[in-house]
């Protein structure tokens, strides 16, 4: 009778250590092994109205991609840290025998309604590790996992950490999600800007498509783009956040690749410092897109050496594939009502980074020269509502007089010039009234 109590007693035991009182579900870890079994154990039995937790101090071995799906009222601790394999070939095999050559393949997707991610303010907790730089180092770019694709309904991130991805950080398709205080290290060991060798090519922060999205505290440095809105993406707000190593700015896009009719609106970026980034301010749609981005606002950005402030292309193409095709379709992802408003630093010289492996380089323009703060490459007559208040940028160790712009007026429509905010020709930039 004895034996049956004390077996009864150990049952139990286990059972509360894996699901106690308050709903908490703790992660087991074994030393040397793949958690991701286990890992997949709790998320599979804790998926409603349950407490998730990774435990601090704890180094989980996440050496499988996983999907967390069917979560409902959720909430996920990240108080210690996750894993990927330390291995480029380990990784390869996994991300095609999970997604073949589908495109993202998140190594952690997660799904759900009322979900939250939660890391931690403490050094090395609430952490993703990717081990990137030998990837980075190795130029690798073959079957390169997403770190998290976050498809939630009505859900948090916050306090997470990225260290060393491979490529992407998060992808946010989910809608009514907040995501509060994120960390981003994807700079190389030897922090250079300029070589291509050791370069985290790819290493967006958030490439957003969701609605109703705020991002308020970003810290993060990286070899793309700090924030990105792609397709179908409205409504979204990301503010109060620093940009570092060499990011390719707050960027809408790209759009309209292979004609696809893209739609963006009513997206705000407020109060970023982009320091040694390649943009601050970016729009990038494909020659011969289609579709609409519109009511785009930019707003109180610091530059610290910044190669372009602003830069907006409807007509971007793959310089690598030889030069600009013609547009045939005689199509254009249309621009409308895009504000840029108190613009303040300094323009970096070199007008690109260690992504330059073209001649001409991905980002080339012609006539720019290292003392441009506006780049327009418009279509013409497709882009109505742009303005700029303001613009207080200059070349690095010059005078606001040495400012230069890129813009066609030709390409300008009807009443534009009146409402743009300075004169769109090749030359200095010249504010100008602004027409009420």
């Amino acid at each position: 009778m004895r034996s049956h109590l004390l077996f009864l007693a150990s049952v139990l035991f286990n059972e509360a250590v894996v699901q106690a009182t308050n709903n908490n579900c703790i992660v087991p870890h074994t030393p040397n092994a793949d958690d991701s079994p286990a890992i997949m154990e709790v998320f599979g039995r804790c998926s409603v109205n349950k407490t998730i937790v990774f435990s601090a101090g704890v180094a989980y071995n996440a050496w499988t991609p996983m999907r967390w799906t069917g979560l409902s009222n959720v909430n996920i601790n990240v108080k210690g840290s996750l894993h990927l394999p330390n291995n480029i070939t380990d990784v390869q095999a996994k991300v095609v025998t999970a997604y073949g050559t589908v495109t993202p393949a998140p190594w952690f997707y997660i799904q759900g309604t009322n979900v939250h991610l939660t890391g931690s303010e403490s050094d090395g907790a609430g952490a993703l590790h990717g081990y990137g730089q030998q990837w980075w180092d190795g130029m690798v770019q073959k079957s390169r996992p997403t770190m998290v694709q976050f498809n939630v309904s009505h859900g948090t991130i916050s306090k997470m950490k990225v260290i060393k991805p491979v490529a992407q950080g998060f992808n946010i398709p989910g809608n009514n999600i907040i995501i509060k205080n994120h960390f981003v290290d994807a700079m190389p060991t030897n922090g250079s800007r300029d070589l291509t060798a050791s370069f985290p090519f790819n290493t967006d922060g958030f490439n957003i498509g969701g609605q109703n999205i705020t991002i308020d505290g970003y810290y993060g440095h990286n070899g793309d783009d700090c924030v990105s809105i792609v397709n179908k993406a409205k409504n979204v707000v990301a503010k109060n956040g620093y940009c570092g190593f060499s990011s390719h700015g707050l960027s809408i896009g790209s759009l309209g690749k292979d004609g696809a009719n893209s739609q963006v609106a009513d997206i705000v970026f407020d109060n970023w410092v982009m320091d040694n980034a390649v943009y601050g301010a970016r729009f990038k749609s494909w020659t011969g897109g289609k579709g609409l981005a519109r009511n785009i606002t930019w707003k109180n950005m610091k530059l610290v050496n910044v190669s372009t402030p602003i830069f907006i292309t409807q007509n971007y193409y793959d310089q690598n594939k030889g030069p600009r095709p013609n547009n045939t379709e005689g199509t254009s992802t249309k621009v409308q009502d895009f504000h840029f408003e108190n613009f303040k630093g300094d323009i970096n010289p070199n007008y690109t980074d260690g992504t330059c492996i073209s001649n001409p380089c991905w980002n080339w323009v012609d006539g720019i020269n290292g003392t441009q703060g506006i780049i327009f490459d418009l279509y013409e007559g497709t882009a109505t509502g742009l303005q700029v208040k303001n613009f207080h940028v200059h070349p690095y160790q010059q005078g606001y007089e040495k400012t230069t712009v890129i813009c066609d007026p030709a390409t300008l429509a009807a009443g534009e010039q009146d409402t743009l905010g300075f004169k769109c020709q090749n030359g200095p930039f010249v504010e100008t009234s602004i027409a009420s």
